[in-house]
């Protein structure tokens, strides 16, 4: 019996630590795509130029013919 209530505790404890990891794991991929923009990093520059000129001219180019 000690046995089966140690398990259960060790199930729960368990269950509950990865419903935590769940929800922290969530709470961080939301606040980092919320604030994705205000992130300093030198891609966001790069891929806003790209799909403001670049991409456009090749699409232009591809599709108006």
């Amino acid at each position: 019996m000690t046995v089966f209530i140690l398990a259960m505790g060790y199930g729960i404890l368990t269950a509950g630590s990865f419903i935590l990891l769940v929800r922290n794991a969530y709470k961080g991929w939301t606040w980092f795509f919320k604030n994705y923009d205000d992130l300093p990093h030198i891609y966001r520059s790069r891929w806003r130029y790209q799909r403001r000129f670049i991409l456009k001219r090749l699409w232009k180019r591809l599709f108006n013919r």
